[in-house]
């Protein structure tokens, strides 16, 4: 499954931290896979900030790109983007050769070693439709405002891709406004479930935790969990 915000700032990052705890919670085995070349997925597993390893670095250094993953715990695993040291902005890669590349790479993983595998997917307007081959469930994260909404307008909704509410307030008549119009317009490809609002997923990333490892009782972390469930639904269906 990838992740990927409709602009950037929807908070895809964080989310996807959250969702590969509750999964591995529910007795999953776990594979998250940062292609954004900020290297940010990381800081939600308590890496190091120093360590900068990753399969980009390895793929520069001519190293195996699966020897830059990580562990933790028995069911989770993590492969950072990486940047090499002394580059404050990473070099844009070519896109359609990171697909292409990462299909393979898919392809010849043991499927018998993960449940799930979560793709941290960039916001970039440029993305190939080929980025689409990397998974066989695409959430697309939004939040409900005006940016999101003008941005949807010319939005194609592809096969297997799915709209998911983050950050969303009910106290916000914007927000609730915005909500009505997209269950009526999108009706079909809208996630049931959104994730709303919480100080606890800010304060997680401070914690460089996911914010089920933060806070467990917060009510993002129980919306994450209900996003989970209806994922699994969907998994066991099909």
């Amino acid at each position: 499954m990838a992740l990927q915000g409709l602009r950037g700032g929807t908070g895809t990052t964080s989310l996807l931290a959250a969702l590969a705890e509750s999964l591995t919670r529910a007795g999953h085995n776990v594979l998250c896979i940062d292609l954004d070349p900020r290297n940010q997925l990381r800081l939600h597993f308590n890496h190091p900030w120093q360590d900068d390893s990753g399969w980009a670095v390895a793929e520069r250094a001519d190293a195996a790109w699966h020897e830059m993953a990580f562990s933790l715990g028995d069911r989770l695993t993590f492969l950072p983007y990486g940047c090499e040291e002394g580059i404050a902005e990473p070099l844009e890669p070519d896109w359609r050769e990171v697909a292409h590349v990462w299909s393979q790479r898919l392809a010849q993983l043991d499927p018998q070693r993960y449940d799930w595998i979560l793709i941290d997917i960039p916001n970039h307007s440029a993305l190939p439709r080929q980025m689409r081959n990397l998974a066989s469930l695409w959430l697309t994260v939004v939040n409900a405002d005006a940016a999101c909404h003008a941005l949807l307008a010319k939005h194609p909704i592809g096969v297997d891709e799915y709209l998911l509410i983050n950050r969303f307030s009910p106290r916000s008549l914007l927000q609730n406004d915005l909500l009505a119009v997209w269950q009526r317009r999108h009706a079909d490809w809208l996630v049931p479930c959104s994730i709303h609002q919480d100080e606890a997923m800010f304060e997680a990333l401070a914690h460089k935790r996911s914010v089920l490892g933060h806070r467990s009782d917060s009510l993002a972390s129980r919306d994450v969990q209900r996003l989970a469930a209806w994922l699994q639904t969907r998994g066991t269906a099909s």
